[in-house]
């Protein structure tokens, strides 16, 4: 089964941290990484653009139509993603629930119920 884990985070959070928590949170999320593959669990990960170069596509009479900046507005935003495949949902939210990003934001855990490929 395959499951997307939404890397939920509050930007804000980092600003303060200082540059140590910064570096330990990067080695953490390398470990964190290695765990992912090492288990066999990683079909796809990524860390997504900052919100405001995002574009937006959406339908206005039948024309297609594009906007600069994030769909949502708010202080969280989503800021990377994992595709695991595993076994079940159960898996997939301790897989989530190990992630060091957590302390930051949230892990929307969702499963792909479809996929083309």
């Amino acid at each position: 089964m395959k499951f997307l884990l939404l890397c939920q985070i509050q930007p804000a959070a980092f600003d303060h941290a200082p540059e140590a928590a910064q570096q330990h949170m990067q080695q953490a999320m390398q470990a964190y990484n290695q765990q992912l593959i090492g288990a066999g669990v990683l079909a796809g990960a990524g860390q997504l653009a900052m919100p405001h170069e995002a574009v937006l596509v959406s339908h206005v009479g039948g024309q297609a139509r594009e906007s600069r900046g994030p769909a949502l507005a708010g202080d969280t935003q989503i800021g990377g993603y994992y595709l695991l495949d595993v076994v079940d949902e159960k898996a997939a939210v301790a897989w989530a629930g190990q992630c060091p990003l957590a302390q930051f934001g949230a892990l929307e855990v969702r499963q792909v119920a479809y996929s083309p490929l």
